[in-house]
């Protein structure tokens, strides 16, 4: 089964000054960006849902549910600027959440009722996911504020960075169907779009 979730894909031309923040961060290969493992601007996106493994028999009505939620939602503006983090895991940009959060909601009500199980119970939150850690064992499973060990990143201060970081501003006039690839293939495949038409 494919694990898959629903996304925003940002333009790439709006995403420039972010990613060539982004370059300047991985290029120092001695600061607190060590370790981070990078994703490619290329296959940035913002999460609306995700929906974990999905089966084949529920496809269908995930798609039907999800064009319902398009056609009632009018294209919205996206915002993303600066940074946070999930812990000592997720380096994002953050994303304004007002604009986005009733399509979120939307999106997650309608994958419930069309039978994707696996949908994460989590509070939504707007970001943009720009690089991963995987802590070290004696601290696996465990969010803490505390300052990072020396074989760690510091994801504290690669948020300050971000400060004052952001993408163009733009319109999502659409939302994607995303599945999980496997090695050594993308990351990501886009298995349908609908526009946003409400």
């Amino acid at each position: 089964m494919a694990r898959m979730f629903v996304a925003l894909l940002p333009p790439e031309d709006v995403l420039q000054p972010l990613a060539d923040a982004v370059e300047r961060l991985r290029a120092d290969r001695s600061g607190p960006a060590v370790g981070l493992r990078w994703a490619s601007p290329k296959s940035w996106h913002i999460t609306l849902a995700f929906l974990g493994e999905v089966p084949a028999g529920v496809r269908p009505a995930l798609a039907r549910a999800l064009a319902r939620v398009a056609a009632e939602h009018p294209p919205a503006p996206v915002t993303i600027s600066g940074g946070g983090r999930f812990g000592s895991r997720v380096l994002f940009a953050a994303v304004d959440e007002r604009p986005l959060a009733p399509l979120a909601r939307a999106v997650a009500q309608a994958a419930r009722q069309a039978g994707a199980d696996g949908l994460d119970p989590r509070e939504w939150r707007g970001h943009l996911t720009l690089a991963t850690h995987r802590p070290s064992p004696h601290r696996q499973g465990r969010h803490t504020d505390a300052p990072a060990p020396a074989d760690q990143p510091d994801l504290a201060v690669l948020v300050d960075s971000l400060a004052g970081v952001s993408a163009r501003p733009w319109t999502a006039t659409g939302f994607a169907l995303m599945s999980s690839g496997s090695p050594p293939g993308p990351p990501y495949a886009t298995t349908a779009t609908w526009p946003l038409a409400g």
